[in-house]
């Protein structure tokens, strides 16, 4: 157009350096653990055996060892002692208090979406599991179809869009908790409740009295799902720092001393109370997952 000097020339090169460049008036995750000491996180008070809240107030769990992880990677990167506060968050609350900078990540039993991406990021997956129906035995018989059954599921969680769409004639009941839905399995409120696997055996074995259950479809899952931690949007120094981090434990998933299968066995091994070995999906998935090199 004439009348106007020429747009200044920038190489592709240093046009894609500026564009990766921090922004000097947002300070990230990793800028606040080092300048306060602190890194605050969030998980789960009845999703054992990835996170509970003990007797005694304390948390602990798979997911909960993820986060004493990080702490103790910070506290090497940021070359300061790192505390990590612990909060308890609920399906319902947990993205918001980390797209409003309250936390500085979640990490428990959630599923990212496309709908959740909107606001907030997710860490690789560190979990694979899948959707399934929990019901007393006695109650369950080999053809039992799920459309004919009441089922209970928490409220604001990936498995009530799960259940509508592959058990679209089932009743379901929405609880807050998982805890409050196993009380209405065991009160019969409703013949089944719903949520990964694994949460739904690590439920079983903490009832008491203890009866046996089986896990519905038999065979499939209603929908596999990955587990990942929540983080806020648009801070990729601190995302890439949690994700280097997985991949590091990830790295040495066929070692018998890697940090992965360590944590892993605590809680998922022989010896615990929920044995749930990886299946040959999941050890692909932590072999091949890194696209990294070091």
């Amino acid at each position: 157009m004439s009348g106007c000097p020429p747009a200044p020339f920038i190489p592709v090169a240093l046009a894609l350096l500026l564009s990766w460049m921090p922004d000097p008036a947002g300070a990230g995750v990793l800028d606040r653990i080092a300048e306060e000491g602190v890194m605050r996180a969030g998980t789960r008070a009845s999703a054992a055996p990835f996170a509970q809240k003990t007797a005694t107030g304390t948390f602990e769990g798979f997911s909960v060892d993820l986060l004493h992880e990080f702490r103790a990677a910070a506290e090497k990167t940021v070359g300061r002692p790192v505390r990590l506060e612990l909060f308890e968050v609920t399906p319902a609350d947990r993205l918001e208090r980390v797209a409003s900078q309250e936390l500085d990540i979640v990490c428990g039993i959630t599923t990212p979406t496309w709908d959740r991406e909107e606001l907030v990021d997710f860490s690789l997956p560190f979990f694979r599991d899948g959707t399934r129906v929990m019901m007393y035995r006695k109650q369950a018989s080999r053809g039992l179809d799920l459309n004919q059954l009441t089922i209970g599921v928490v409220e604001g969680t990936t498995t009530v869009g799960i259940l509508k769409d592959t058990a679209p004639a089932a009743i379901l009941r929405l609880y807050p908790s998982m805890d409050q839905a196993m009380r209405g399995l065991e009160t019969a409120e409703v013949h089944g409740i719903a949520n990964v696997g694994v949460v739904l055996l690590g439920l079983a074995a903490r009832a008491e009295p203890r009866r046996s259950v089986l896990l519905m479809p038999r065979a499939a899952f209603l929908a596999a799902e990955f587990l990942a931690c929540v983080l806020p949007q648009d801070d990729s120094p601190w995302r890439d720092f949690i994700n280097r981090n997985l991949v590091g434990m990830f790295a040495h998933e066929g070692d018998s001393g890697g940090r992965y299968l360590e944590i892993y066995d605590r809680w998922f091994g022989r010896d615990s109370a929920v044995f749930y070995p990886l299946d040959l999906t999941t050890r692909d998935y932590l072999r091949n997952v890194s696209i990294w090199t070091y």
